[in-house]
């Protein structure tokens, strides 16, 4: 390197334009820092300090109440299922809820049953305590 090294004056326009490039959508900070010969660092830096100046006047408002990001949905499936579809769309599907399955093993006189799902271990411990039984 030859000579002294300044900082370089980045206009406020200027500022702005590169950290709205820094924000959008898929956009890599590291990136658009070297795209514009600045250090990466330098642009996280402005990228802080502009968020400190967006929330300033949050933090000075604390009457205003921050609403949640989500709010919590109740379907009714009866409801929807007995709806008239809007012209052009289709109606929902009808619901019908999933089948229960049961087993039922007899051995001797004793009997066991299982409803829901049952693996083979589950199964294969039933019947050796059956059959010990037997």
């Amino acid at each position: 390197m030859a000579g002294v090294e300044r900082r370089r004056k980045w206009p406020h326009e200027a500022r702005i334009a590169i950290i709205a490039e820094a924000l959008e959508p898929g956009a890599v900070v590291s990136h658009v820092a070297r795209r514009h010969d600045i250090n990466p660092s330098q642009l996280f830096g402005w990228l802080k300090q502009y968020r400190a100046k967006a929330m300033a006047p949050r933090a000075a408002r604390p009457d205003v109440v921050d609403l949640p990001p989500f709010a919590a949905a109740m379907l009714d499936v009866t409801t929807i299922a007995n709806a008239e579809a809007p012209p052009g769309l289709s109606p929902p599907p009808a619901f019908s809820p999933p089948e229960v399955t049961s087993i039922e093993i007899s051995i001797g006189s004793a009997t066991v049953r299982i409803r829901g799902a049952a693996d083979a271990k589950t199964l294969a411990l039933v019947l050796r305590a059956l059959k010990a039984l037997a």
